[in-house]
């Protein structure tokens, strides 16, 4: 990840906590345009400047280029508000190999699929296993992508409970792992719709936790029942394949 920073000086008097306000909805529009990762970014105020510093996966993410209509509205509302520019820079890597996400010319799949910890994208190239940016795929809805964006937080927040153990452990886990599940039925629709604007086939990520030895699970496909067992592991990683429904998995690490 890249480490951004987005700062504004105010020049005329104004309401601090309007600007704040402003300010962060400028924050949310680019995160559901998907040119921030995560929900919460570090933002502060320092004498007449407000500050946030957002992680981003390439390091143009921040370019004009990129934004949607809500950003271009709200970055000139706040500009009018503080009668200043918005100024961006890089102020580093999060670790020092770090390179930017997918730089695919051609991409065979995706895979849709997040986790409790991840500030990723939730859409993986098939063929280099790395996060693809929202913003490189055509829009889903509304100028933006928030019904990738719920299904990320429901699915992360089922993970977060099946990770705690204490609340909901065993419903989030049925959440993530059913084929049937309310989650994973979202997942497949927007698995669908990436494929619909992007005529990329999208293949939808199926954790696995099950209590099952390594060659019970090899059986079949859970949704329909044909062999998907993979002969070489993909990436090093998918165990699971099934290029019927576009579903993919990986072995139990419980087996």
């Amino acid at each position: 990840m890249y480490i951004q920073e987005i700062s504004i000086e105010i020049k005329k008097k104004v309401d601090k906590e309007l600007i704040v306000d402003e300010f962060e909805a400028l924050m949310a529009y680019y995160r559901s345009n998907g040119q921030i990762q995560g929900k919460i970014q570090s933002q502060y105020f320092s004498d007449n400047k407000i500050t946030c510093l957002p992680f981003t996966i390439e390091i143009d993410a921040l370019s004009n280029k990129y934004n949607n209509y809500y950003v271009n509205i709200q970055s000139e509302k706040v500009e009018s508000l503080c009668n200043s520019k918005l100024c961006f820079k890089n102020v580093g890597k999060y670790y020092e190999s770090y390179n930017g996400g997918c730089k695919c010319k051609k991409r065979d799949f995706f895979i849709l699929m997040t986790n409790y910890i991840s500030i990723n994208s939730p859409i993986i190239c098939g063929n280099c296993n790395k996060s693809v940016p929202l913003y490189k795929i055509p829009v889903i809805y509304d100028y933006g992508y928030m019904p990738i964006l719920s299904w990320e937080t429901n699915y992360i927040s089922c993970d977060c409970l099946q990770m705690n153990c204490e609340v909901g452990e065993r419903w989030g886990l049925n959440q993530m792992q059913d084929i049937n599940s309310q989650l994973t039925k979202q997942g497949i629709v927007i698995c669908d719709k990436i494929k619909e604007v992007t005529s990329i086939p999208t293949y939808y990520y199926l954790h696995n936790y099950k209590k099952y030895k390594r060659d019970q699970f090899k059986r079949t496909c859970p949704s329909c029942n044909n062999k998907w067992d993979l002969k070489k592991q993909l990436h090093n990683f998918y165990d699971f394949k099934c290029d019927k429904c576009r579903l993919i998995s990986t072995i139990s690490t419980n087996s």
